[in-house]
């Protein structure tokens, strides 16, 4: 099997974990499994051979997982991560940077960051949903074509969250 084809594959364990992700209620379980599913998205890049985007994920995964261990034990996340993880991303942005398309996951990744700082998971899932119908450009242009099904069931899940916790507070 080739490169290609493990790449999609993997793809499809990401997805689940990322739409799973948006329909839990507590923003620490949403920040676990994003952590977990930015891990085999990266994976999936690599093999793809699309570093910017790799090395977004990689970012991702660990901005997502030290906030969850916060959001977990009740702390807030201080501004002073949420530079850290900025500073973090533009500078892997630089050193991987290849033309305009490699704009696209520093720029989602920078939302990311500054959605899930704010103890609001309103706010994450407006900016995943948002970001959902960007991935499907990018990963239409790199190869990742599982992952367009994915952003269409993240824009699906995430649409009907909204609306499902629209009047829960949380």
């Amino acid at each position: 099997m080739s490169k290609f084809w493990i790449a999609q594959i993997i793809g499809i364990v990401a997805i689940a974990l990322w739409v799973i992700s948006v329909q839990k209620k507590e923003e620490y379980k949403i920040l676990l499994l994003q952590a977990v599913a930015n891990l085999i998205y990266a994976v999936q890049y690599v093999l793809l051979q699309v570093f910017p985007a790799a090395f977004m994920n990689i970012v991702s995964f660990f901005r997502c997982y030290i906030f969850y261990k916060k959001r977990k034990n009740g702390k807030n996340i201080s501004k002073l991560w949420l530079i850290i993880f900025i500073v973090i991303v533009i500078v892997f942005g630089i050193l991987t940077y290849d033309g305009y398309l490699s704009l696209i996951p520093i720029i989602i990744t920078l939302f990311y960051a500054i959605s899930s700082w704010m103890k609001d998971a309103k706010w994450i899932r407006i900016v995943f949903l948002i970001a959902a119908f960007i991935w499907i450009y990018y990963n239409y242009v790199v190869g990742a074509y599982i992952c367009i099904i994915g952003n269409v069931f993240e824009i699906i899940s995430g649409t009907l969250a909204l609306i499902r916790f629209s009047n829960v507070k949380e």
